[in-house]
């Protein structure tokens, strides 16, 4: 092999190294380029969701309060205590108490003047 044959043979491998490198360097710049769009949409979406996440917990907050509100409204009036009975007298008590023991207990039915009539059939 001589120098003649050896330089152009040199030159097209260079050449050929040359246009495969920029074939790689225009694929890697799209596949570059896609991912930096991919990363972009994530963050946007990210930033989209962080909003509604925000939103979503102001409305949870302002439903608390209007339930509260509600709560408070609807909340039934409060009873008043009951009156507390009057303090008896024990010696008042106790003389009831001996009263009714020693008197007789009504009767229910007044004392009948005469005696219940029961009619007999003819035969007896």
């Amino acid at each position: 092999m001589n120098n003649t044959e050896l330089l152009p043979l040199l030159g097209g491998a260079l050449v050929g190294i040359g246009v495969g490198a920029g074939g790689v360097f225009v694929w890697l710049s799209g596949q570059l380029k896609r991912e930096r769009q991919r990363v972009i949409n994530v963050e946007q979406a990210r930033q989209q969701s962080a909003q509604q996440v925000t939103q979503a917990r102001k409305q949870v907050e302002q439903l608390q309060r209007e339930n509260h509100e509600l709560r408070l409204a609807v909340r039934p009036a409060p009873r008043p205590a009951p009156a507390p009975e009057p303090a008896v007298d024990p010696a008042v008590a106790a003389r009831l108490y001996a009263e009714s023991k020693l008197a007789p207990p009504p009767d229910k039915d007044p004392p009948k003047a005469f005696k219940d009539t029961v009619v007999l059939k003819r035969g007896e």
